[in-house]
């Protein structure tokens, strides 16, 4: 998940640099943005870690600039976060401290210690806060305990204080949003926190895996999920298994430290047709062990190629429409090149037969799943 929930506004003809962050999945990553596009001559970094920057001089002023940022990893999973910019004529006045408030690992259920944020004024006129709301996916788990704020003299600051109470276990987050009379408003600052078991814990980050059909004998990519230790001890891993059918390969070891996650990856390798179930198991010193994701996939008959004979489909000749073309088409169907159909197709009958059966050509066609290239048919 991408754990950075908000970014503050920028100023024109001011240099803008904002580090966006994610937890979990599988590096490499690539970023992206995703709907929308950034103000004008920002730009998203290339980076292949966890964490990205978005930098830039913006140079025209803009309000609420709505956009998202993909981050997805090596096995193909994803998050997008949506955030909205505004690009200001004039610096803004009301400074956050620090830009985002990160709580300690904390029992679910249980209150964590205050952190606070600091609001100060720097501009030259007075200030005035008109509203400080929490919002966000995990916004209840987040306490407003108390605040000085209502307005600041030039030069001034004032306190927002803040607690975590998680819900469940694994990352929360939300963000608080502080309106009023600069030209920022409104300003957002992130609110992050993970809940926690007593003991050790195993999370999985999927219940189940499907794959497509991979055929007899062979063994698909494989598609990964995450075993995360979402207690305060560290969990021990006696064993992961695959049943029949899959394959599962892993970089766990024997113990997962709190806050600790490793990745599980599982490849389908069917030894028969049709639908094949299994599971991957997890036994370790964690409440529900041993802990389960179910795996199912379909297995096909095996694919051969055949071999093109080079007659390839023609148009009339002579006014006898849908007879054979003699010329062999060494672009579009070269003999002996290899087809992708599993078996011999009927096709097109030698130049001496008047008529050919035309629902045989390849063009655009399938053979038991498999695309034919090329506008040839096999004789």
């Amino acid at each position: 998940m991408i754990t950075t929930t908000s970014l503050p506004n920028g100023t024109s003809e001011l240099p803008y640099t904002q580090k966006i962050e994610a937890s979990g999945g599988v590096a490499p990553f690539v970023w992206t943005v995703g709907a929308g596009m950034l103000p004008q001559h920002l730009v998203l970094g290339n980076s292949t870690t966890s964490t990205v920057t978005i930098s830039g001089t913006p140079d025209t002023a803009v309000r609420g600039v709505a956009f998202s940022i993909k981050v997805r990893d090596s096995a193909s999973q994803s998050a997008t976060q949506s955030y909205t910019v505004s690009i200001l004529l004039e610096p803004d006045n009301l400074t956050l401290t620090p830009s985002g408030l990160d709580f300690s690992a904390q029992l679910v259920g249980t209150t964590s210690a205050t952190h606070s944020e600091t609001l100060t004024n720097t501009g030259s006129l007075d200030l005035v806060i008109n509203n400080v709301a929490i919002a966000g996916t995990n916004a209840t788990d987040f306490n407003r305990s108390s605040t000085s704020c209502s307005s600041l003299t030039p030069g001034t600051n004032c306190t927002i204080s803040v607690t975590f109470t998680p819900g469940l276990i694994g990352p929360r987050r939300a963000s608080i949003t502080i309106a009023d009379n600069t030209a920022g408003s409104p300003h957002s600052l992130s609110l992050n926190g993970v809940g926690v078991n007593s003991g050790p814990n195993a999370t999985l980050s999927a219940t189940g895996i499907t794959f497509p059909n991979e055929s007899v004998g062979t063994t698909s990519p494989t598609q990964s999920i995450t075993l995360n230790n979402y207690g305060t001890q560290t969990l021990d891993i006696a064993n992961i298994a695959a049943s029949a059918n899959f394959v599962e390969t892993n970089n766990c070891g024997s113990t997962l430290a709190s806050l600790e996650n490793c990745t599980i990856s599982v490849a389908f390798a069917p030894s028969s047709t049709g639908t094949l179930n299994g599971k991957v198991s997890i036994t370790d010193n964690s409440s529900g062990s041993p802990h389960t994701v179910s795996l199912n996939g379909f297995g096909i008959a095996s694919m051969t190629q055949e071999t093109l004979t080079g007659y390839c489909w023609g148009s009339v000749i002579h006014g006898a429409p849908n007879q054979c073309g003699t010329a062999q088409d060494t672009i579009q169907c070269p003999v002996g090149q290899l087809a992708k159909t599993s078996t011999s197709v009927s096709g097109c009958l030698p130049p001496s037969f008047a008529v050919v059966d035309t629902s045989t050509s390849c063009k655009g066609q399938t053979h038991n799943g498999e695309s034919i290239i090329g506008e040839c048919v096999v004789q």
